[in-house]
């Protein structure tokens, strides 16, 4: 069918009703799109509000970099010095044992010590006793003067003919290469 026979077998109202339903249909449509468009208007601005948020998020980030490297180099060097502080305290919590340990054997060194202190001391004279090797002293210090003050002997009973005169009998000692009782030495002599 040719356009000229669709236009004889259509009357100008049923033109005039589809042009009508196409303006509609079209207008329907353009109403639908812009509703589109605004929409998207709408969500483009919404877009471009994050977008800059993010950029100046991203802007901030950018100037906190340097401060993220600056913090994990103070991380790093931390890290380094609480290992060293780590074995320094280890050190000297073994000093500190060590310490400990010596303290205890002085203790009981010192113990030790205070007790032969206690022995020694009941050995040391009493005050009796340096009374009388006191005295003891003045008694030999009077037979002393009395020796001074006493007639001499005649001068050959003084001296080598004295020893020559009278002639004593020696007994032979004989000295151990190694130190030996008393005990000993005697049953030797008596042997």
């Amino acid at each position: 069918m040719s356009s000229s026979q669709v236009s004889q077998n259509m009357t100008y109202a049923q033109a005039l009703n589809d042009a009508k339903a196409l303006i509609v249909q079209q207008s329907t449509r353009i109403k639908s799109d812009a509703q589109k468009i605004r929409q998207q208007a709408d969500e483009i601005a919404h877009l471009k509000t994050l977008v800059e948020a993010m950029s100046y998020d991203l802007e901030r980030l950018r100037t906190l970099e340097p401060q993220l490297a600056e913090a994990q180099d103070a991380r790093e060097h931390a890290e380094a010095a609480v290992g060293r502080q780590r074995m320094e305290i280890e050190s000297l919590e073994y000093a500190s044992r060590e310490l400990h340990r010596i303290v205890g054997e002085q203790g009981a060194r010192i113990s030790e010590l205070t007790a032969e202190v206690e022995h020694l001391r009941g050995s040391l004279p009493t005050h009796e006793d340096e009374a009388a090797l006191e005295a003891m002293n003045n008694l030999l210090s009077l037979a002393r003067k009395k020796r001074q003050h006493a007639p001499q002997p005649p001068p050959e009973l003084i001296g080598p003919k004295l020893v020559r005169d009278e002639p004593r009998q020696v007994e032979a000692m004989v000295i151990p290469a190694e130190p030996t009782p008393f005990c000993q030495i005697a049953r030797r002599k008596a042997a």
